[in-house]
């Protein structure tokens, strides 16, 4: 009984194990949460003072309603927004394009194209002609080489190059 614990336990261990390592996943950036969430803590000591100035009689009272619906409109637009998306191509080459409310999925010999990322961020051309466009890669300056170069390599399997003329920040298709 004890050796088909074991072994259950092992090969479940290896399929996480297994399946972490095939999947990829890109999501928004580290700085760009914590700035969400820093736009949000900034606020609460503001609110607060609000609350104060209105005890005291110094603001009308429906200044505090106004200040905690603005505050929690914030912070589900930080949360829909900076930590819902995200960009995963999986195993079995099924690519999942998270956004802020919807996903969509398509798998990888579908993309025609990997556009360069354009104000509504990283777009796929797909087989059909349709277009699908994730802003977890946004049309940003990079230090190095762009962060979306990592998910145009693993969706077609060529890495696009600086110096690539189909990489043209003048499209009009933006």
């Amino acid at each position: 009984m004890w050796t088909y614990l074991w072994s259950s336990f092992v090969s479940g261990l290896e399929c996480v194990l297994m399946k972490s390592v095939q999947d990829r996943r890109w999501k928004v950036r580290g700085w760009i949460r914590a700035a969400g969430v820093c736009a949000v803590l900034i606020l609460l000591p503001q609110q607060f003072s609000t609350i104060q100035f209105v005890s005291r009689g110094e603001m009308p009272a429906s200044e505090v309603p106004l200040g905690w619906t603005f505050i929690g409109l914030l912070t589900a637009a930080v949360v829909l927004l900076c930590f819902r998306p995200y960009i995963q191509i999986q195993a079995d080459g099924f690519i999942v394009l998270q956004g802020p409310i919807r996903r969509h999925g398509f798998h990888r010999d579908e993309v025609v194209n990997v556009v360069p990322p354009t104000d509504w961020g990283l777009r796929f051309t797909l087989r059909d002609g349709s277009k699908r466009s994730s802003f977890v890669c946004q049309d940003t300056a990079p230090w190095g080489e762009p962060r979306w170069f990592d998910v145009a390599e693993a969706v077609t399997g060529s890495r696009p190059a600086l110096e690539d003329p189909d990489w043209d920040r003048n499209d009009d298709d933006r």
